[in-house]
């Protein structure tokens, strides 16, 4: 994991057989080291570590990998599936945390939070008129582009603001939309509609580059941008070109393309239209310990004999998350 160096395992320890043996990888993009580190292993629990065809083959011994996450795209399924390696992942951990935080991120946007707090605290200015465009929330139609239980956690803080929403997603009907208070739209109708979009959905081979050069294109209405779900869904330098080109009017993002980025030199960092987290939206300390626990108690379940108990057993046929 990223995060490995210096991690406290205790909560790992506890769910875990005793008698296991912990080692931890810091990976840092040598897939060569990642090999070395996981040949041996019986199971592995990681959350973005990318586990593609050629890592997975060479795992000698490993029967179940554990992503500490709700989705799973960090590891080939089909690749694992042909290797007798199961993959798990976790579900019901973060909903309200993520969906705070887009509504957070969503509000700052909206009310230009960034901006007054250069001015206040670089400038050292206190005049509530040296900023303009704030917009009135109340009225504005926000854009879901997936509705599962954070979509719909979402809506159901976005329509306390007064917001209109509306929600795209290919597996929800126009009347469980109705009752949750949204209403159904396409796509090209989203993208033409919305003041706000922010996203929710799954990645996969499908959606990924979802909000591309054309999708920004058939923004009408110079949207806000939220992403709190995959990096992937959007094309960053496309994401640059729109915001360059006024087609977008700010970003706030909590997940870029890649999980270690170089801020140094990422094009969406330091800009005054672009708010950026640190794939962050999950996190609570409950939220951390639910995580924690859930990712280690599936490896023990699966080792010892009890499928059943794993929280969930991805099917080689399924989509990531």
């Amino acid at each position: 994991m990223p995060e490995a160096a210096g991690r406290d395992l205790s909560i790992e320890r506890q769910h875990l057989p005793a008698t296991a043996r912990i080692e931890t990888f810091t990976y840092l993009g040598d897939q060569g080291a990642l090999i070395a580190a996981c040949r041996d292993a019986d199971a592995i629990l990681t959350d973005y570590v990318p586990f593609n065809r050629a890592v997975l083959q060479a795992l000698e011994h490993c029967r179940i990998i554990s992503v500490a996450a709700t989705g799973w795209d960090c590891v080939d399924v089909q690749a694992a599936a042909e290797r007798g390696i199961r993959v798990s992942c976790i579900g019901e951990y973060c909903t309200d945390e993520v969906a705070d935080h887009a509504l957070a991120l969503l509000l700052a946007l909206n009310r230009q939070l960034l901006a007054y707090h250069r001015q206040v605290q670089t400038d050292r200015s206190w005049r509530w008129n040296e900023i303009h465009g704030v917009q009135r929330l109340s009225g504005q139609t926000l854009g879901l582009v997936g509705f599962g239980r954070i979509g719909r956690a979402v809506c159901r803080r976005a329509l306390g603001f007064g917001l209109r929403v509306l929600v795209c997603d290919p597996l929800v009907d126009a009347e469980t939309a109705n009752r949750h208070g949204a209403h159904l739209a396409g796509f090209e109708e989203l993208l033409a509609q919305a003041d706000i979009i922010s996203l929710h959905c799954n990645l996969d081979a499908s959606n990924r580059g979802l909000l591309n050069r054309a999708a920004f294109a058939r923004m009408r209405r110079k949207p806000l941008l939220l992403n709190v779900a995959r990096g992937g869904l959007i094309i960053e330098s496309d994401l640059v070109e729109a915001l360059e080109n006024n087609q977008v009017a700010g970003a706030a993002l909590d997940v870029l393309t890649q999980d270690s980025p170089d801020l140094l030199n990422h094009p969406l960092a330091g800009r005054d239209d672009v708010l950026l987290t640190p794939h962050v939206a999950f996190y609570s300390e409950s939220a951390l310990a639910d995580l924690q626990r859930i990712s280690a108690q599936n490896i023990r379940a699966f080792l010892e004999g009890r499928p059943d108990q794993v929280f969930r057993l991805v099917s080689p046929t399924e989509c990531a998350t």
